[in-house]
């Protein structure tokens, strides 16, 4: 069970955080590799296929972390009930995409596969590239399944607005600095 929870709570952010730092690394040495020698021939399109599995893995940590791109200015001013029903039709109807894209998506990359087509550096099969846009939809999917089920269970809990959750992060990365906010009108430019 623990180990399910761990996967729950940081499965997409280990593999970003992996992809990323291989990206910094292998770019690293093609630099280095280019000052003292020839340069490799890979390492430019190592870097782009795994910056593009980070862009479809991003999917779901964006969602499971509520970091979706949003305009929230309307939605802060409705009422607390028909806020949160905005908030699940627009969840369902994400997720009705997330599903569509993904069913596509196994579609196209078994295509990929009959055809044989290997990267020019690298020669992988391209197949194995696209399988990003499967495990990015589908746990797109996941997460959007999960966020509305938590919609339902809080249905009667208080959203928080976006100027509300602004100043709530903005003091908890003040306390990590180790400064103390004395009252809000220091966070909104006030006189204190």
């Amino acid at each position: 069970m623990k180990v399910l929870k761990w996967v729950d709570e940081h499965f997409e952010e280990s593999i970003l955080i992996i992809l990323l730092a291989t990206i910094s690394t292998v770019m690293m040495a093609q630099i280095l590799a280019r000052t003292f020698a020839s340069s490799m021939p890979w390492p430019e399109e190592f870097a782009r296929y795994c910056y593009i599995w980070t862009v479809f893995l991003s999917l779901g940590y964006t969602i499971k972390k509520g970091n979706m791109l949003r305009v929230t200015i309307i939605m802060d001013m409705l009422p607390h009930k028909l806020r949160r029903s905005m908030e699940i039709l627009t969840n369902i109807l994400m997720l009705v995409l997330f599903v569509i894209l993904f069913r596509y998506s196994i579609t196209y990359t078994g295509i990929l596969k009959t055809t044989g087509q290997t990267s020019p550096a690298m020669q992988i099969p391209m197949w194995m590239m696209y399988i990003s846009t499967i495990v990015g939809f589908g746990l797109a999917s996941i997460r959007m399944v999960q966020e509305i089920i938590s919609n339902f269970k809080n249905f009667n809990n208080p959203i928080e607005t976006t100027i509300e959750t602004t100043l709530k992060e903005a003091r908890e990365e003040v306390k990590i600095t180790g400064a103390t906010i004395k009252d809000d009108t220091s966070l909104t430019g006030g006189d204190a």
